[in-house]
């Protein structure tokens, strides 16, 4: 790879409140950019109170360079006027990937928007199209109705005929890789991971005093904004079945508080009627991710929730791999045979137990407590670090850049 080999990532997540998208892409630029790459960034930000916050952000971010190509209005009234807002905003691209003439156009797709126009561009400037795929598309097409939902479909069909005409397809688990060859499209495995330098076990007393958190508490810990696919609630349930001596012990640690407002009121509600309402601790977005893996560490156990639909069965979210960085045991609400339910078991990481198992939940919540099953369980999460270590696939993703850009050899 020459020195002046020139890289564009384009993603459409909403730049510093995406959290965990954000860190893979960080760790991919910064980790290239020490590989004779000219890696710049260019993504969405958001219209509203936190954009003059975001911008400021933007310019300490630690990319050589960062660019805004969609101003996004994510509300949650007129979705097909907004979705269509949305699209018009990767118009930009046309003007900014000419300007900066990439050498390979990355494109990083949990938002299904943006693909049309940065594939057509990247081709009329003769730059290699990397698509990378961390979410199912079909997502989007299921969390609507009516036309919307068909305007989703047709983004969703469109940009499964351009994964297949592009250079290289990217996935983050195996089950998307299956699902992707479904729709006849190759993709090579580079999985989420984290960045075990930063999410790593820190001590564990200092962390709960600056919290407030008594020692002989027992923490669990949520990373992210619990509302639609994120479901809590099976949870507190299972904490009110606890036996009143344990119960007393549980503290849930939430980390980024609520992102869906009637969610908060019913889960707020649910928790006075069960009396938990003094058992769970809520703290602001952490943006700053050493910040954040202290405050998990603080944690006996890391909880990922999810929904029910077997749409999110391929996927594994983030915040899995930092609690096992940090050295967290996980609780999983999950679907049984689902990607994430079978790493748990694959590793023994854990315990997973389906939403609706309230006898699951209760007894995985009781072997927290049983301090022989946790450390043979903080065992195999010690073992596994290697295995996330978020500097594997961004090897893998340099070397699969590298080999696009050689020369083809004739037979």
């Amino acid at each position: 790879m020459s020195k002046d080999t020139k890289l564009v990532i384009v993603c459409n997540y909403t730049f510093p409140l995406a959290g965990a998208p954000w860190r893979r892409i960080e760790y991919f630029s910064n980790f290239l950019s020490r590989y004779k790459m000219d890696v710049t960034v260019i993504g969405a930000i958001e219209l509203g109170r936190e954009t003059s916050k975001m911008i400021k952000a933007i310019r300490g971010i630690k990319y050589d360079k960062f660019r805004v190509f969609n101003l996004q209005w994510r509300i949650g009234i007129f979705a097909l006027i907004i979705e269509i807002f949305n699209f018009i905003g990767t118009f930009p691209l046309l003007i900014i990937l000419p300007v900066l003439k990439p050498k390979i156009v990355y494109i990083s797709i949990p938002y299904i928007e943006t693909l049309p126009t940065a594939y057509l561009v990247a081709r009329l400037i003769d730059a290699k199209i990397v698509i990378d795929v961390r979410d199912p598309l079909e997502y989007w097409p299921s969390w609507t109705k009516g036309f919307t939902r068909k305007f989703f479909g047709f983004l969703t069909l469109l940009d499964y005929i351009l994964m297949r005409k592009s250079d290289l397809v990217l996935a983050v688990t195996p089950g998307l890789i299956r699902l992707l060859a479904q729709q006849g499209i190759v993709a090579h495995l580079v999985m989420n991971g984290a960045d075990t330098q930063i999410f790593r076990p820190y001590p564990r007393s200092e962390v709960r005093r600056k919290l407030g958190l008594n020692d002989d508490a027992i923490v669990l810990v949520f990373s992210g904004r619990l509302g639609g696919y994120y479901d809590a609630i099976p949870l507190l349930h299972g904490i009110a079945r606890l036996s009143n001596a344990l119960k007393k012990k549980v503290v849930l640690l939430l980390v980024g508080g609520f992102g869906d407002a009637s969610y908060a009121s019913k889960f707020v509600r649910i928790a006075k009627e069960l009396h938990l309402s003094s058992n769970i601790k809520v703290l602001q977005p952490i943006l700053d991710a050493r910040t954040l893996a202290e405050v998990l560490s603080a944690a006996n156990a890391g909880v990922v929730t999810h929904v029910t639909s077997e749409l999110y069965d391929p996927a594994i979210p983030v915040k899995f791999y930092e609690y096992l960085a940090c050295g967290l045991p996980v609780i999983a609400l999950s679907r049984r045979g689902s990607e994430l339910w079978r790493l748990i078991e694959k590793w023994g990481v854990g315990f997973a137990c389906e939403q609706h198992d309230l006898d699951c939940i209760t007894r995985a919540l009781e072997k927290i407590f049983d301090e022989s099953t946790m450390e043979s369980i903080r065992a195999n999460v010690l073992r596994v670090r290697l295995l996330i270590d978020r500097r594997r696939a961004a090897e893998k993703l340099y070397s699969l850049l590298r080999e696009l850009l050689e020369p083809k050899r004739d037979a």
